[in-house]
């Protein structure tokens, strides 16, 4: 009895030991780089005047379990801003205003021509999961998908210098000086798409990152009324990875 104890217990140090040989654990820091936008540019924009990325931090955990050979599995958790500010001219631009005037405030739903600029700076709790591929001791590819939660939403912004036709595009002709949006109430509370990335070791435990995450679920509900068009998260995320 007691020298199948013993062998029992020998056999569950040695897979615990091997699985933790498999087990490799990550700590990552960076930032992102993108926009909320649609697929491709609907014919309401005209123009795009300016583009500037905001300063969207992002910090994550990663573990992954290698299966065999070079292949593996990741998962992790990581918190991160997804922010820009971009300036276009619109024409029949649907959306939902305020304007602020001497008698108070005025709403108006229609179709805007003029100037549109918007801000938007969103923070999310992100799950990543990835298959995993290490061809060498240098280079680290991962591909897979991610789901997100919004911890906390900024999407605002004015349009000027043009007019809305009040209802749609045959309504009243409304001259805007300038007025002000703000749909943050209005996005989605998840997210979700596909991404990819690629890492570089530079040191013993050091390695430069970069990595695509790409949306598949619009940021505003199909009822919401203040874009004409659908937008999703499109990031590039750039940054550092320790190995622990």
């Amino acid at each position: 009895m007691n020298k199948n104890i013993l062998i029992a217990l020998c056999m569950l140090i040695a897979f615990k030991a091997n699985a933790q040989k498999n087990i490799h654990q990550y700590v990552h820091a960076g930032f992102n780089i993108g926009a909320l936008a649609p697929v491709s540019l609907p014919n309401t924009i005209r123009k795009v005047e300016s583009y500037s990325p905001l300063f969207s931090p992002a910090i994550g955990y990663e573990i992954v379990y290698v299966i065999k050979g070079k292949w593996g599995i990741g998962a992790g958790l990581k918190v991160e801003y997804k922010g820009m500010r971009v300036k276009d001219s619109v024409q029949y631009f649907h959306t939902i205003i305020t304007q602020q005037s001497s008698s108070g405030k005025s709403e108006f739903e229609g179709d805007f021509t003029g100037t549109n600029q918007t801000k938007a700076h969103n923070l999310y709790l992100t799950l990543p999961i990835n298959a995993v591929f290490q061809p060498s001791e240098k280079w680290r590819f991962k591909l897979g998908f991610y789901a997100a939660y919004l911890l906390a939403a900024s999407f605002d912004g004015t349009v000027s210098n043009g007019y809305i036709r009040n209802g749609n595009s045959f309504g009243e002709k409304v001259i805007i000086d300038q007025a002000n949006f703000d749909f943050a109430k209005e996005e989605r509370k998840f997210d979700w798409g596909l991404q990819g990335g690629a890492e570089r070791k530079v040191g013993k435990r050091l390695a430069v990152a970069a990595n695509l995450q790409w949306g598949l679920q619009p940021v505003f509900p199909s009822t919401f009324k203040g874009v004409g068009f659908n937008m999703y998260n499109i990031f590039l995320g750039l940054g550092v990875s320790y190995k622990l």
